[in-house]
């Protein structure tokens, strides 16, 4: 099994400087670059500050008191039909927003790009990634690299592995989503529409 803290040590400033962020981390981790892309897209929709969790697993008084906080701080939120959403406008409020949540002991949430769950605290520390630094697109797409490489190693199917990622792998259709991004994707980055962006 791959080493976490191996995270830490990849030198993506020595391999080609025209690769995008995609392309060198797709290549430690043996990951087909438009694959995490297209997991972001359907995570995050490529937003480095989004932080979600689960509408339905906060109390009472959390609602309220999230209500309160992004009110007061003007901060934007949305609800879905489960998940909240919460936008932040920099790496500043995106922080304010976790710290918020974490201190409070909110539901386990998720953060950036790739939206790392903060379930994944253990492995950060080891790393000395915080939940802060995975604001940093470059540091979030390592990360879910890895999560995801780790998926790979647990599961024999190319679709359970990418549900795993999501959380669940059974009656999932998250994995869908990501293949129909990624079809998208493909057809568009072939004919010169889509660029990989973050280098």
């Amino acid at each position: 099994m791959m080493k976490f803290l191996m995270l830490m040590l990849i030198p993506l400033f020595l391999l080609s400087a025209t690769e995008t962020i995609w392309e060198k981390v797709g290549k430690v981790y043996k990951i087909e670059p438009r694959l995490l892309y297209s997991i972001a897209k359907v995570e995050s929709d490529l937003d480095r500050y989004v932080v979600a969790f689960s509408y339905t697993k906060m109390t009472p008084e959390q609602v309220n008191k999230l209500s309160e906080f992004l009110s007061l701080n003007h901060i934007e939120s949305r609800q879905y039909s489960q998940v909240i959403s919460i936008k932040s406008k920099n790496k500043h409020e995106a922080s304010r927003v976790v710290y918020f949540l974490y201190t409070n002991r909110y539901p386990r949430f998720d953060m950036g790009i790739m939206q790392i769950n903060s379930i994944h605290k253990p492995l950060l520390d080891k790393a000395k990634i915080s939940f802060y630094d995975l604001f940093d697109p470059k540091v979030n797409i390592q990360v879910g690299a890895y999560i995801l490489a780790t998926c790979f190693e647990r599961h024999k199917s190319t679709k359970d592995a990418i549900n795993a990622y999501n959380g669940k792998i059974d009656d999932n259709p998250y994995s869908a989503k990501v293949f129909k991004e990624f079809k998208k994707l493909y057809t568009n980055y072939q004919t010169g529409k889509t660029k990989l962006y973050y280098r």
